[in-house]
């Protein structure tokens, strides 16, 4: 009869980013591990909070599915001799397997008779099972940093203090890092460190929770969000949630106790942004707003544990956030005795990259790339605007403020130029030029907002590629793929008359002369720009062989590259396509063979050497929809150009059909090839037939 299996890893705290990263792994190395065994289950659910990760699994049969196993021994005519008998291959393969050679059977295969063992395995008590994999899966969590606390150097985030492994009623019995595994844990460690006993996994989620734990993250976050907006109506805000900070306190406690606390009025004058990030980066503090979006003085914090010593936890909160604020305030008006502009000159002392010079030097790239992006937009901006606007985006850096809140660079720089009254699109400029922030996020929206991002952006990427600074794997410290995604977004999104190559070339020779050497960098920038443009097109629904086959003709105008992607992906539709893709792929392929035996192909097509009729018509045909095409290609039509490709598939076919290209006359063979080769040209500025499937 099935059961249910509990499995928690009790620990001291974990840091809250490791949990979701870390019962996820948990899921799928048990969900794996019970498929290799082929024990069936019905599901699994994972639960975590900081102290316990923790799987239960619903139904998990008690012992594996029985199974067939075949194995192949030596053919029969090795494994008999002439009069039938099994000779020493038969038998020694017979023993190898444990049966008696009488028992070997002849297996009919393609490559001929085989002699076969076939033998009908038992299922294996799930519990057996469970005793060997369950520490191994353990032993595989990773995390970022891990902790080596006792003699056998076992790692894991923090120190595991217990260990539950409960099949039912009845406890898996396993060690590792010296803790064996029960049937007890121990509830909120803020109230009591009295142990409790899980009588069996069925039972495991109710007593946590008569003992203040709430172990299901998914039912905890929604109490969590609850008990914010009921104590955000107690001063008649709305509080402001955040949900990555929602997602980060749901694992920092196990039983969530909101505290509404008020700060002085005086801070309100402060710059909202100031405010939130005081409260929410550091403090995990969520603000209130009132109706109108408007701050208000009041706070909600969260405690782990029962609603016990309110006042006290209340004035430990508003304590914290005082000092917090008072240090911002005090930042804001010393920042704001000195205009932006004139911290400019301390980015001289600002290092970039040591290879790179410094903040300041960057600028001034910034400024060239940025003049050379405004030329080629449609809506200019004013110039010395946008030089401004460039010289202002980095002044932020040297502030205290920024100093103190690194996640405010930008939107100080955005606030302490409105103070001066800067240009608003300056000023707006100055935080939009980090945009987006992440691989989703929003894009700049103004005009000077784009030209910037994309200037420090472009430079960032080929200075750091320049100087060997190149993701590899998971490993990206410097956000380059980030950086990548974001210039291809803001140039495709707002259809921008932006060549890659253009900016590539226009960053790369801003560089300090000595880096313009390593031009091979060219290559690695447009390379990776087409990888993270092959990731992006694919989200947008295209299909993965239409996305190489049109990018290998050519990316740098991403506007055009959309335009031939949704002219293959509506003409591929039609039904005479798919086979004309099969011809062409023939051709390429015939192509690529030919010039790896080192066949020279000529230029051009000596009509004269067309022998067959079926050439003659393919290749007077071609010769009448170039200059058609050619048109079409200028005009970026690309549905007409494939229909043009099509119209050519009766043609294509009988060449195919009656024509034998590799022949053994020299010149023959070379004027079909030549013949292939120019049916090629005529539609490769559009797509990559070879790459399609």
């Amino acid at each position: 009869m099935p059961k249910n299996l509990l499995l928690e890893i009790g620990t001291e705290e974990i840091p809250s980013s490791y949990i979701d990263p870390a019962i996820k792994q948990l899921h799928d190395l048990i969900k794996n591990a019970l498929e290799s065994k082929m024990v069936a289950y019905k599901d699994i659910k994972m639960l975590g909070t900081p102290r316990r990760l923790s799987l239960l699994i619903e139904k998990l049969n008690e012992k594996s599915q029985d199974r067939n196993e075949e194995h192949l021994g030596p053919t029969l005519k090795i494994g008999k001799d002439k009069n039938g008998n099994f000779t020493a291959a038969a038998l020694g393969f017979a023993s190898k397997h444990n049966v008696n050679a009488d028992n070997l059977v002849v297996k009919k295969t393609e490559k001929g008779e085989y002699l076969c063992v076939r033998k009908n395995i038992p299922g294996e008590k799930s519990e057996n099972i469970l005793r060997l994999i369950l520490p191994e899966i353990i032993s595989k969590i990773s995390f970022p940093k891990s902790m080596v606390w006792e003699p056998s150097n076992f790692k894991f985030a923090r120190p595991i203090r217990t260990i539950i492994a409960l099949y039912g009623d009845k406890v898996i019995k396993f060690s590792i890092a010296q803790v064996k595994t029960s049937n007890f844990t121990y509830g909120l460690h803020t109230i009591s460190s009295k142990k409790i006993t899980i009588s069996s996994a069925d039972r495991y989620v109710s007593s946590l929770r008569n003992n203040c734990v709430l172990i299901d993250q998914k039912e905890r976050k929604t109490i969590l969000k609850k008990i914010i907006e009921t104590s955000a109506k107690r001063v008649k805000g709305n509080a402001l949630i955040e949900e990555s900070l929602l997602d980060e306190v749901n694992y920092l406690v196990e039983h969530p106790v909101a505290i509404l606390g008020n700060f002085d009025e005086k801070y309100l004058k402060l710059p909202q942004e100031i405010l939130i990030n005081c409260m929410q980066k550091k403090q995990k503090y969520f603000p209130i707003a009132d109706n109108k979006g408007r701050l208000i003085n009041s706070f909600i914090g969260i405690r782990n544990g029962i609603s016990e010593n309110q006042n006290i936890v209340k004035e430990g909160y508003e304590r914290v956030l005082s000092a917090r604020l008072a240090d911002a305030e005090f930042f804001f008006h010393q920042d704001t005795r000195i205009k932006l502009i004139n911290k400019v000159e301390k980015l001289k002392g600002v290092i970039f990259h040591e290879k790179l010079g410094t903040i300041y030097e960057k600028i001034v790239r910034i400024k060239q790339i940025a003049g050379y992006i405004n030329d080629l937009m449609e809506d200019k901006v004013e110039s010395s605007n946008l030089e401004k606007a460039c010289e202002l985006s980095k002044a932020d850096l040297v502030t205290e403020m920024v100093f103190e809140y690194p996640e405010l660079q930008g939107t100080i720089g955005r606030i302490y130029s409105e103070v001066y009254d800067e240009d608003k699109n300056i000023s707006k400029s100055i935080e939009e030029h980090y945009w987006p922030l992440t691989s989703e996020s929003k894009l700049p929206e103004s005009n000077m907002g784009k030209i910037v991002s994309l200037s420090d952006k472009i430079d960032t990427l080929v200075a750091d590629f320049t100087i060997g600074c190149i993701p590899s794997g998971s490993a990206d410290p410097y956000g380059l793929r980030r950086i990548a995604i974001g210039i291809l977004r803001i140039i495709k999104e707002n259809k921008l008359p932006i060549k890659l190559k253009g900016i590539i070339d226009k960053a790369f020779s801003c560089l300090p002369q000595n880096l313009q050497k390593n031009i091979m960098a060219k290559d690695q920038v447009s390379d990776f720009f087409r990888q993270r443009l092959e990731n992006i097109l694919e989200n947008d629904g295209y299909k993965f062989d239409e996305v190489r086959a049109i990018l290998t003709c050519g990316f740098e105008d991403l506007s055009d590259v959309e335009m031939r992607l949704k002219a293959l992906k509506d003409i591929r539709k039609m039904p005479d396509f798919e086979p004309l893709a099969t011809a062409f792929k023939r051709s390429a392929n015939i192509l690529k063979q030919a010039k790896k035996n080192n066949i020279t192909i000529p230029a051009t097509v000596n009509e004269a050497l067309l022998k067959e009729e079926t050439e003659k018509i393919l290749y007077n045909n071609a010769k009448k929809i170039e200059s058609e095409v050619k048109s079409a290609l200028n005009n970026k039509e690309y549905i007409e150009v494939m229909k043009k490709m099509v119209s050519l598939k009766p043609d294509v076919d009988n060449f195919f059909d009656k024509v034998m290209v590799m022949v053994d006359d020299v010149d023959l063979r070379s004027n079909r090839l030549a013949l292939l080769n120019y049916i090629k040209s005529i539609f490769f500025n559009i797509l990559d037939f070879s790459l399609l499937q």
